[in-house]
Order: structure tokens, then sequence, then C-alpha cells
């Protein structure tokens, strides 16, 4: 079955708009009488009929509903943006198929880039949702400066992947069914100021393996070693 998004269906919208409307009806054809899919994003998975297709919206009638259970764990990732908006677009794309939470960018001393089209990537993580059938939608943070981000990180078991020699794996120090934040620094590492400054906050240092990754797979990794801590 197909899926589409709408996350004000459980307050009585009952209508396909904008982009949703013109994927199911334009691109995909999809009229009257049709049955299609929708999840709202907080683990709501409905089957609907198309009950009337205008030029503006698609109307439609729940026929069955469910409550998707949530994880057992949270998974933040804080990422460094890259300097090549594919990469970054990449990055939210699979971590959101591979059930990412959230995802904050975090302005480094390193960083690259300093702008962000959050919007461009909140589609991103919609398509995910609608590929990954998670049926959460992950939430994507703006743009935040390091220091503000490790102060106001909530309370939870807190890790910064350093290429430093000697330190702890990160998959064999992960809890299961815990929240966790994995902070992941842009292409030049973060700064020695920044590796301490965290730690002062509760983040261990961590290694996420033998070899130098690009930002964004190493956002993957990080993602992937939670996932099969909680055989996710």
């Amino acid at each position: 079955m197909l899926y589409f998004y709408q996350p004000e269906i459980s307050n009585g919208i009952h209508q396909l708009v904008d982009e949703e409307h013109q994927h199911c009806t334009k691109v995909l054809r999809k009229g009257a009488g049709d049955e299609i899919g929708i999840f709202d994003g907080i683990g709501g998975k409905y089957k609907v009929c198309l009950t009337e297709v205008t030029k503006k919206q698609s109307t439609f009638e729940i026929i069955q509903s469910e409550q998707i259970p949530a994880k057992t764990f949270y998974n933040h990732i804080g990422i460094a943006p890259t300097k090549n908006t594919e990469r970054i677009e990449w990055f939210v794309e699979k971590a959101c198929e591979l059930g990412v939470d959230e995802i904050s960018f975090i302005l480094t001393s390193n960083c690259e880039r300093n702008k962000l089209r959050i919007d461009r990537l909140e589609k991103k993580a919609v398509s995910a949702l609608k590929q990954s059938k998670s049926g959460y939608l992950t939430k994507i943070n703006e743009l935040t400066k390091f220091k503000d981000f490790i102060v106001n990180s909530p309370d939870q078991k807190k890790y910064i992947a350093v290429v430093e020699d000697n330190l702890p794996y990160l998959g064999a120090i992960l809890k299961a069914n815990t929240n966790t934040c994995i902070l992941i620094g842009p292409e030049g590492d973060f700064s020695p100021d920044e590796v301490q400054m965290a730690v002062g906050q509760g983040f261990v240092k961590t290694s996420l393996g033998k070899s130098t990754l690009r930002t964004e797979t190493a956002g993957i990794v990080a993602a992937n070693f939670v996932n099969l801590m909680n055989l996710y």
C-alpha cells in the first residue's frame, strides 16, 4: 500500500493538500474510491479511502487505524553540517530511515557551513517516514552553536565521537533501552576545547572504529550502532 503524510488526521483533518495531494493524484494517479495509507508521524497508521479529489485537495474517510508502539529507546544525533548540501540531505534521509528520533545540527569551530534549509531536510524526513513505514517522524532541529547544544542537552547517555587513540568503541559501551545523544564532528573533527567542554557536560569520548570516516558516514554508523544494540 502507498503511504502519505497527514499530521492532523487525529484532529479531524481528512484531506491531503499541497505536495502530498499532488503526489497522490497527479504522480500516482489515485482517485475517488482508491485506498491509500496515512501516517501522522506520531505512531498513527491509517488505511483510508479517497472520497473526493479536487484540484487543491484529496478528501478521504478512515477505514482502519492502529497505533504503532513507540520504541524503548530514543536516539538523538547532533552532527556538524557538511559543506556539500547533498551530503547533508543524504545523511538525513538515511538516518531517518534507520529510525533516528531526532537530528540536531551543531555549529562547531571547524564547521564548513553556517546556514541550512531546514524545510528541505524536513521533507527528506517525511519521505523517509513513508519509505521506512516506521510510523514516527524524525525531529529536525535548526543549526545551533556547539556550546548552546551541549549545555542544554537533556540528561541521558551522551557520547562524543572523536578521532583519538585508545578510546572505547561506541558499539561496546552503548546500553540497550537507553536514551542516547551522540555528537558527530566536522571533517576537521572537534577542536580540543570543544571536546573538553563536552566532557565537562557529561559527554563520554568514544571511537567509531579505526577508519577515518566522512561526517555523514560517521552519523550513519552511529545510528546503526544504536539499532544493533537494541536489535531494532
